[in-house]
């Protein structure tokens, strides 16, 4: 394998090669030290600090208070990253003025392509695997059966469309751990970022395109793809565009002692397993934990009021009131959707008591106000009552839901689309 290169370099590529090299540090950074004790927090602590001091005396926001967490879209977010392209820029120009003189950056180019190949890599078997066990996207909920399809959102509508199917959320799950595994390898990096660029754009347009607040992070990812693309554009023109013959890659030795080379190789092989370990192991705790092998709570089902009494009076079902549950779906631990007359859909905390037949019924935003109700159920009925209230309820088969029971047919004379 040939010594690495020594060709210069345009200022051009000097240029944009500090920007980029000082940009994807900031972003990946404790990668790949994530797992170092208090640093990722650290790291994260300090932005915290940072950032809402920026929004406020530089950008004039309001009082940023409201960091990453399911949403990567945040306002934080937002200045967070411009905080890192204009931290980049500073960098790369400061660099450029010290470091004039070099003639190019091979070796360090080197490397930073290996960190951007296994950060990249690590998200795709990251978001890969939690669709291969079904747990990113699960199958819709049966809160989620019996809600009106124009209430839901944008991202609920793709959650529920991706998450119908097991085999289509495994087949997406798999085309992104595939195309990470391919970016672990010098000789399959150019397939892997292809790969990964595909993929990325599909993620890219569904993030965009219903409201999936991501929009942030899956672009980054769709940006290190062509970054590890760039260097082999000209060969895929000529390929694939250009008719014209493309040269072989060559690949060069940035490790030259024997040592330095068995060393990346232990570090690769643990790098990988660990990986795989971990990715694998969270995904069956996932499955057992909330995902599709969770054990169901007692009393799970979809329940269809069929009587309710109040202070002795009988409450019909008008659908004005605003108070009167038209159906409660008992589907996670300690929780409960109450779907209202008005087909407002309300989530409370529900917390049953198996040896007293009691439940304990309150809402997380009055935990003050507890109503504590008698139990009593069988295959088909349920009461919950107490000394003013009185609610008879009958279950409903969620199997009955064409959604749930049309399933996969080989043969079709029309089309069934309802």
């Amino acid at each position: 394998m040939p010594v690495y290169p020594t060709h210069p370099w345009s200022p051009v590529q000097k240029i944009s090669f500090r920007f980029f090299f000082a940009f994807f540090i900031l972003y990946t950074f404790p990668f790949p030290l994530t797992e170092v004790p208090y640093l990722s927090y650290g790291y994260s602590l300090l932005w915290h600090k940072v950032i809402p001091w920026i929004g406020t005396h530089f950008l004039h926001l309001p009082p940023i208070t409201i960091f990453t967490n399911g949403s990567g879209d945040t306002t934080y977010d937002y200045v967070l990253l411009l905080s890192y392209v204009t931290l980049a820029l500073l960098i790369a120009i400061i660099w450029s003025l010290l470091d004039r003189r070099r003639k190019s950056y091979h070796m360090a180019y080197h490397w930073l392509r290996v960190l951007i190949r296994y950060y990249l890599a690590g998200m795709m078997f990251s978001y890969g695997f939690a669709k291969v066990f079904h747990l990113q996207m699960p199958f819709p909920y049966l809160s989620q059966l019996v809600q009106p399809f124009g209430d839901k959102s944008p991202m609920g509508l793709a959650w529920s469309y991706v998450g119908y199917s097991s085999a289509f959320s495994a087949f997406t799950g798999w085309s992104e751990v595939v195309a990470g595994a391919f970016l672990l390898f010098r000789r399959t990096t150019l397939l892997g970022a292809i790969l990964c660029a595909f993929v990325a754009v599909n993620i890219v347009a569904i993030n965009f395109c219903f409201d999936v607040p991501v929009k942030l992070f899956s672009s980054m990812l769709l940006l290190m793809s062509l970054f590890l693309m760039a260097p082999d554009v000209q060969r895929l023109l000529n390929v694939f565009l250009l008719n014209k013959p493309a040269e072989p890659r060559v690949y060069y030795s940035f490790l030259p002692k024997r040592w330095m080379r068995i060393t990346a190789i232990v570090i690769k092989v643990l790098f990988i397993a660990y990986i795989l370990i971990s990715q694998v192991e969270n995904g069956i705790r996932g499955q057992a934990a909330y995902g599709d092998k969770r054990p169901k709570p007692p009393l799970y089902g979809i329940y269809n009021t069929e009587l309710l009494v109040r202070n002795n009076d009988t409450i019909p079902p008008l659908t004005t009131d605003t108070t009167r549950w038209r159906q409660l779906i008992i589907q996670f631990e300690k929780r409960a959707t109450v779907k209202l007359m008005n087909d407002t859909i309300k989530p409370y905390n529900f917390v049953l008591d198996t040896t007293l037949k009691t439940v304990t019924v309150f809402s997380n935003t009055d935990t003050l106000h507890k109503t504590v109700l008698n139990y009593k159920a069988d295959s088909v009925y349920l009461t919950l009552s107490n000394d003013s209230l009185y609610y008879r309820f009958k279950k409903y088969d969620h199997r009955n839901f064409r959604l749930v029971n049309r399933g996969f047919r080989w043969v079709n004379e029309y089309p069934f689309n309802r």
